[in-house]
């Protein structure tokens, strides 16, 4: 495999998974089940699962992060 390929996964690996680890320690008032499926969500398709989910939380609970 040519070298920028492997380069350019490990930099979108590496993306997915600090939006996961954002998601995990947002500190956003949100239900067990509902801060895994954000995770997930930013774990598999990351910027735009975590903003696509963020979307979805109510202002309220997001003013304190």
């Amino acid at each position: 495999m040519d070298i920028n390929i492997i380069i350019m996964l490990g930099g979108l690996m590496l993306l997915h998974f600090l939006f996961a680890l954002r998601a995990f320690k947002s500190k956003v008032d949100l239900s067990t089940n509902k801060k895994w499926l954000w995770c997930f969500l930013s774990l598999i398709l990351g910027p735009m699962g975590y903003y696509g989910y963020h979307g979805f939380i109510p202002l309220d609970r997001i003013l304190k992060d």
